[in-house]
């Protein structure tokens, strides 16, 4: 079991990470986190937050199209990767984490190189 870690390209086709994992038959588990960080940058509102919510129901539908289901966490991402690696290890798997890289926002980088370093 793998961890796939969907951040601001929410859909299955035209997913360069999600045509990677299929590839390599992989069972993953799909996750979302909403870190705490998102709600104090001053681009959003409730619109851009509304229509967050309105893309995750569309991936979590086409997830369940192919027998699956997109998993929700809140909190600092960090901290839920390693939390989710760990119970994953704990049941015996050898989990990778995959995910598209996010090159726009600093916080998204600097987020990047230092879940790469654990």
């Amino acid at each position: 079991m793998h961890i796939l870690w969907f951040r601001r390209d929410l859909r299955l086709s035209d997913n360069e990470i999600v045509t990677l994992v299929a590839a390599n038959s992989a069972q993953v588990l799909p996750c979302f986190i909403i870190d705490p960080w998102f709600y104090q940058q001053p681009d959003v509102g409730k619109a851009r937050v509304r229509f967050l919510f309105e893309s995750l129901e569309n991936l979590n539908s086409n997830l369940k199209q192919r027998s699956s289901q997109l998993y929700l966490f809140e909190g600092k991402t960090v901290d839920l990767l390693q939390s989710l690696t760990r119970e994953l290890l704990q049941q015996g798997h050898r989990p990778k984490l995959f995910f598209n890289r996010d090159v726009q926002v600093e916080y998204g980088i600097k987020r990047d190189n230092f879940v790469k370093l654990r």
